[in-house]
């Protein structure tokens, strides 16, 4: 307790002897004392105890507040406790008897380093006042609140109004301020009252010219008697600069254009709202971002390089750029960018205009598209015209010409039968032509109408098969047809003629374009719609020509040196009754190679309750069931050595097994694509257009599940590896025999 004791004295002494050192050093100086929270004196020096006429011990205890007015009391009371709270000093000033003071407050913290007493000094300004006052470069006005009347003026105010201070000194604030007198008065009542000291005004000079100012008011108390202490400022040119940022800001932020402002190093500072609007970015997304964030990525670089140089050399650069938005959507925009210059002409901005000009590129190039359109209609029409000309002439020559040597009386019996069929293939080839053309001319005038009834597609497809096999027989072609639904099944309510007719026009293409290979016939059912193909190993289709057979009086080839006949209207037809059907038709292609054009249209099942029983039964399931024991498989042969394709067909030559064949990788995966019913395949790994690899990788990515036996001349282990990366199932060497071929089949298939 003793230790203790006197460990708090030694505190106590330390404080004590803080602010009496304090004390000491400003006993010459400036009054100064330092008192406790409430304001109780613990230390005076003598400056301050002859302020108050009293002797320093006479202060000692005494309550500083106590000494002056309650205004002014409650005024330092809350200064100190701003010190004490905030720990740092709190410096103000005060005007008495025509004399200004500064009151420095400063905080002392207990060995607690809690703020618990201040000390205070003041020191005398008046003189300062009076030089601040008087050659401060800021107007500076003292106004009698309750006449108007301005009692003091420095060289500033003179130099501004164009009066001498004495002459100002007889006007009045009114004479000056161009509000009214009602007006002048509450401004300055406001002031007096410390409800407002900040004002703008309009103040007339001794030359009639009217000025923008800026006022700053206070209340100062000269001999007893409260004045207006106004310090203003000309702000008549910043008010100028002002209303012109107003206008051009408005112009900014109203502005149809974007309007984007950058550092040097394209980081973006400023978007007004239209950039938002056109982007989807909005300011603050973008705002520190560099304007990469809207590259395209589809514009050349040189452009960009070409830009840099140009606004860093301080010239001005336009264009057009791809830009994308926030969303990912591209669009175009018309950009003007120039340099933003200081006083020094150095560059520290950027500052691009920018017009979306979207849909003008879209109908500049619509507009384009339409001149290209209506240039290659009229190329075509007249193309068409002399193709016409030719399908007319050539039939009719051989219709006229084979009657006029029927009239010969010498012709044998073999000579007339000859030139009869030939006139009859003639007249069949005119009928054709005629039957296009009227087709053509009923969807022109909107004739072409649906006459919807019950059709069987299976027995449609297999009339097609027999009407077209004697044509595919007489060219060495194979024709095969694939039904994808059982015959109940395949009864729909469609447009019989037309699907007869598009399927027609398809098969007829491909006989045409087809000298060797295999010609492929069929449909299947994909959901709530049927899927028909026709695909042949004939000579392909260019590329650039895929979408434009389908448009009218176009072929895949117009000149004069063409193999064919034909008008052209054909897959014109077809494709506008698929869309009257509700389908759609497209084609795939690869020159030299062959021809996959399928096509679309609803099954609209006549008797739904028959699909109700497929689904229920699994044995009538609607797509072709995998090969189960004892049931027929479907093999996919690929190979491109007719003599290797037609050896495996004979090793299974008495077993109920369909064969379908492909010459390259191409035709296979189209015919995996369109035939679900394949079972497996027998892929050669060597093969022109596409190889054995990539064709199993493509077939892998539609059926994982469909086994692929690879079979191939090559016998290293790196082909076994390859073709097992490639995802084929197992490997046989060449040349294949039949028990191993049969044991791999079986261990793939349970077979």
């Amino acid at each position: 307790m003793l230790n203790k004791s006197k460990n708090t004295n030694n505190i106590d002494l330390s404080v004590e002897q803080r602010y009496k050192t304090l004390i000491a050093v400003f006993d010459s100086i400036e009054p100064s004392l330092v008192i406790d929270r409430s304001g109780m004196i613990l230390e005076a020096n003598k400056a301050f105890a002859a302020r108050l006429g009293m002797q320093k011990h006479e202060c000692i205890g005494k309550n500083a507040y106590d000494f002056i007015g309650p205004q002014q009391a409650l005024h330092r009371r809350k200064k100190a406790d701003e010190a004490l709270s905030t720990g740092n000093p709190v410096i103000f000033d005060e005007e008495q008897d025509g004399r200004f003071e500064r009151f420095t407050f400063t905080p002392i913290a207990d060995s607690k380093g809690k703020m618990t007493q201040i000390s205070m000094s003041v020191q005398d300004v008046t003189e300062l006042f009076r030089k601040m006052f008087e050659m401060h470069s800021a107007i500076m006005l003292i106004i009698d609140p309750g006449s108007g009347r301005i009692v003091n003026a420095n060289n500033a105010a003179s130099a501004f109004y164009g009066w001498p201070i004495d002459h100002l000194c007889q006007m009045h604030i009114q004479q000056i301020n161009t509000l009214s007198s009602e007006e002048i008065n509450v401004a300055m009542e406001k002031s007096r009252a410390g409800e407002q000291n900040h004002f703008f005004f309009q103040h007339r000079r001794s030359d009639n010219v009217v000025r923008d100012v800026e006022a700053f008011s206070i209340t100062i108390e000269i001999e007893g008697k409260g004045f207006l202490y106004s310090i203003i400022h000309d702000i008549t040119e910043r008010k100028l600069a002002e209303n012109h940022l107003k206008k051009l800001s408005a112009a900014i932020e109203q502005s149809p254009a974007i309007v984007l402002i950058t550092d040097l190093h394209g980081t973006i500072e400023f978007v007004n709202p239209m950039f938002a609007q056109v982007t989807g970015y909005s300011a603050i997304e973008v705002q520190g971002q560099n304007t990469r964030i809207l590259k395209s990525g589809l514009m050349p670089e040189a452009l960009y390089q070409d830009l840099w140089k140009t606004i860093l050399s301080g010239d001005i650069w336009s264009g057009e750029m791809q830009n994308k938005k926030k969303n990912g959507e591209l669009y175009w925009d018309q950009v003007v960018i120039s340099a933003i210059m200081n006083k020094e002409g150095v560059i520290t901005n950027f500052i691009a205009v920018i017009m979306d000009i979207t849909e003008k590129k879209k109908m500049v190039d619509e507009l384009i598209d339409a001149k290209e359109k209506s240039e290659e209609s009229s190329r075509l029409k007249t193309a068409f015209l002399g193709n016409i000309s030719h399908e007319i002439r050539t039939p009719m020559n051989g219709i006229l010409g084979f009657s006029e040597l029927l009239n010969d009386p010498h012709l044998s019996g073999e000579e007339q039968s000859e030139y009869l069929s030939l006139i009859q293939q003639s007249g069949e080839r005119m009928l054709a032509l005629i039957n296009d053309l009227m087709d053509i001319s009923k969807i022109d005038a909107g004739e072409a109408k649906l006459v919807e009834s019950d059709t069987v597609v299976n027995q449609l497809l297999l009339a097609l098969q027999a009407f077209f096999k004697p044509e595919a027989d007489k060219k060495g072609l194979q024709l095969t047809l694939t039904n994808g639904l059982p015959d109940a099944e395949s009864i729909v309510k469609t447009d019989s003629l037309k699907l007869n007719q598009i399927l027609t026009n398809l098969i007829q293409n491909a006989l045409k374009f087809t000298s060797k290979g295999s010609i492929d016939i069929g449909y299947s059912r994909k959901e709530n719609m049927l899927e028909f193909y026709v695909i042949d190993s004939g000579r392909g289709i260019a590329g650039s020509q895929q979408e434009k057979i389908f448009e009218r009086f176009n072929q895949a080839d117009c000149s004069l040196t063409r193999n064919h006949e034909g008008s052209g209207l054909g897959l014109s037809i077809a494709k506008a009754f698929v869309e009257m059907l509700g389908g759609t038709i497209h084609v795939e292609s690869v020159e030299g190679v062959g021809s996959t054009f399928s096509f679309t249209l609803p099954y609209n099942l006549n008797h739904p309750d028959l699909v109700l029983s497929a689904e229920k039964n699994p044995s009538h399931p609607i797509h072709p069931p995998w090969a189960l024991p004892g049931t027929g498989l479907c093999i996919l042969i690929s190979d491109d050595d007719a003599m290797s394709t037609l050896l495996l067909q004979q090793f299974f030559k008495s077993q109920d097994i369909t064969f379908l064949c492909a010459e390259n990788g191409w035709e296979a995966v189209e015919l995996v694509q369109h035939h679900p019913e394949i079972n497996l395949v027998l892929m050669d790994i060597k093969m022109p257009i596409m190889n054995g690899y990539e064709a199993t990788g493509l077939i892998k990515k539609q059926r994982p599940e469909l086994p692929i036996i690879a079979q191939s001349a090559f016998t290293s282990k790196e082909e076994r590896r390859k073709a097992k990366e490639a995802g084929c199932d197992d490997f046989i060497t060449k040349p294949i025999r039949k028990s191993e071929l049969l044991e791999k089949m079986h261990e793939l298939l349970l077979w």
